[in-house]
């Protein structure tokens, strides 16, 4: 996770109360916003009319800021909040602050309005600089800004496309593939399996040995069961994974797996993962592409999974997979379990007070995203054992187990969700704000 870019600058006119105090609420906000981490683009110069704001904006823009930060320090021509909106090329963020001769609310809340009549979002801060909840709403808007930005800009693989057909459009890719570029901007790259078979063959002896033993001195191997052949197998795809990554530039794979390639990429991913690098096994576009969201939002790692059973007298919802998370998701090193194939990575999800659970699905114009918050228990050896010592997470939701899965249902939520540790709803409710899609929140 980078630092968050933010573009700054003050706007004020010449003809209303409260350009008098521009250049210490620009002097103020810089201080505050790189004393909390963040990258500042400030502008040179309060911005009066036109021709500051179109110098100030081009020249901001150039360092391509994840979001834009205009403080209001009086009521100004929507004209020129226009000129910034439309030269920003980044989340915006109205700032008004506390002056009631001002008219700095009033004039955030005029053009909020007239960006939603034209289908269009932004978001908004009340207060001065030193103001602890306005830090705290601009957090949110910065991490959901910064996952906007990186997803936006993502390359993510499809390893092992379809096969050339159509029926009358697209013949080497899915209308379904436009329509997701559209909306989220992410370049999709496809490669075939093969290749990725043939990196994974041309890595020698020796990188697979020294990839295992990095594994095992980083706690990323504790006592398989798989044979030291098979282990070797899946280092060398590790490391091919990693080449091509490399060579394309890629942010995230989605990997083709059921059924001529179950397991290949699964012990693979679980390593990388906790690299910070996303795998996903099971060809899930757009679930990697929210697992990139989240890890941008905040730090930590990300697991795929879906409700396979539940039980009322536990309140609990089991989520579970065939097990490519990473190991520092385990409760307990000790209990990750490698089969003897060498392809899966069984672990109980480790114990959480809040966990947040994402999950994307839809068409073009009508993607939508479950947002739902809970907790993570600790699973019994029993349980464990009764889930194949595959990957497990004993899911409580917030609203209770039966309840959670009629709304999964009613609301047609697809089979895979993301868990994340931490609440994370205000931050995915932005960041679904700023690419238009509906929010269905448990």
């Amino acid at each position: 996770m980078t630092k968050t870019k933010i573009g700054l600058m003050v706007v004020a006119s010449r003809f209303e109360s409260g350009g008098e105090r521009a250049e210490e609420l620009a002097r103020s906000a810089q201080e505050m916003l790189i004393k909390e981490g963040y990258e500042v683009q400030a502008a040179t110069k309060t911005v009066w009319d036109p021709a500051d704001a179109l110098a100030e904006i081009t020249r901001i823009a150039k360092e391509e800021p994840d979001l834009l930060l205009v403080i209001h320090a009086s009521w100004v021509l929507d004209s020129l909040q226009y000129i910034l909106a439309n030269n920003s090329k980044c989340p915006l963020v109205l700032w008004a602050v506390p002056y009631t001769e001002t008219f700095s609310l009033a004039c955030v809340q005029h053009f909020s309005s007239i960006l939603r009549q034209h289908g269009l979002t932004c978001n908004h801060l009340y207060g001065l600089p030193g103001d602890k909840d306005l830090q705290a709403k601009l957090a949110i808007y910065a991490a959901a800004a910064r996952a906007y930005q990186a997803v936006k800009r993502a390359r993510i693989a499809l390893l092992g496309p379809r096969q050339t057909w159509r029926v009358a459009s697209s013949q080497d890719m899915t209308s379904e593939e436009w329509d997701f570029t559209k909306t989220f901007g992410t370049t999709i790259v496809h490669i075939e399996m093969q290749e990725l078979l043939n990196a994974a063959k041309a890595q020698t002896e020796e990188a697979a040995a020294m990839a295992l033993a990095e594994m095992r001195s980083s706690g990323r191997l504790i006592e398989p069961l798989a044979d030291e052949e098979r282990l070797l197998q899946a280092a060398r795809v590790y490391l091919g994974v990693k080449q091509l990554a490399a060579h394309y530039g890629l942010n995230a794979v989605a990997a083709e797996c059921y059924p001529n390639y179950i397991g290949l990429t699964n012990l693979p991913a679980s390593w990388l993962a906790d690299e910070g690098f996303v795998l996903e096994t099971e060809g899930d576009i757009g679930h990697t592409t929210v697992m990139l969201a989240l890890n941008e939002i905040a730090p930590g790692v990300t697991a795929l999974a879906e409700a396979s059973s539940y039980d009322i007298a536990q309140d609990s919802v089991y989520l579970a997979h065939g097990g490519s998370s990473a190991h520092s998701l385990a409760e307990d090193l000790s209990r990750v379990h490698i089969p003897q194939n060498g392809k899966f990575v069984g672990l109980p999800f480790k114990p959480s007070p809040i966990v947040t659970l994402a999950g994307l699905c839809g068409l073009a114009g009508t993607y939508r995203m479950t947002i739902a918050t809970g907790a993570i228990a600790s699973a019994s050896q029993k349980e464990w054992d009764d889930a194949g010592n595959r990957f497990v997470a004993k899911f409580r939701p917030a609203g209770g187990a039966m309840a959670f899965v009629k709304r999964m249902l009613a609301a047609g939520t697809d089979h895979h969700v993301l868990i994340r540790e931490g609440d994370l709803t205000e931050q995915l409710g932005v960041f679904c704000d700023l690419f238009g899609l509906e929010k269905v929140l448990f």
